[in-house]
Formats: structure tokens, sequence, C-alpha cells
């Protein structure tokens, strides 16, 4: 039961919209996960962002990120398998997962902040 309310609270805090970051300028060892298909992330993604479609982010994050301190910021087409991604990681033992939303909110926030 503590960790389903856990999880539940971590999801509402992390899920929170941020301002825009393109991955070079987040924070040092920030790795930015684009978890959309291919070739959705080769329409466009965040610069820097690592392409890791939806279903596999269990299986390859740990090709990424070693250190489960290391902020992980994750996006996607919507914010739904995003959050889904984010309570993954964090029953993996990731300590700082970031929902950033989808990749249209991220765009949009960028112009906001021009």
């Amino acid at each position: 039961m503590r960790s389903m309310v856990f999880i539940l609270l971590a999801t509402l805090c992390f899920s929170l919209p941020l301002p825009a970051q393109t991955a070079d300028s987040a924070e040092p060892g920030a790795i930015w996960i684009d978890l959309r298909s291919p070739r959705e992330y080769q329409r466009g993604h965040v610069e820097g962002a690592v392409n890791i479609p939806r279903g596999e982010i269990a299986h390859r994050i740990s090709e990424l990120v070693t250190d489960l301190y290391a902020p992980v910021h994750l996006y996607d087409s919507s914010a739904g398998f995003a959050g889904l991604a984010l309570e993954i990681l964090m029953e993996m033992g990731f300590q700082y997962v970031v929902n950033e939303g989808s990749y249209d909110s991220i765009v949009a926030r960028q112009k906001d902040s021009l």
C-alpha cells in the first residue's frame, strides 16, 4: 500500500510541467528520452534526446543510464505513456524522473520562451 501511495505522489510531483529545455541545456548528466516511434523521432525531436520507443524503456534504459540518481526526462506523443514510463523507472530505482509531457507541448513551451 505504501508503495502505491509513493508512486501516486511521485507521479503527481514529477508530472508537473516544467520549462522546456533542449537536452543540451538541461542540468549536467541529464538524459532526455523520446518514447515515440522511430518515424516520429525522425520527424523532429528534442535536441540531444535518445529514442527508446514505447514498450522498450524497461529493457533498454540500463544501456543509457547506469546512475540511478541521474536526471531522466521523458516525453512522448502524449503525456500518458510518459507517465507510465515514469512509474516503471521509479519502480526500477531511478530517483529523478521527469514527465515532460508531449513533444508538441515541449515545442510550444520553447516557442513561448523565445
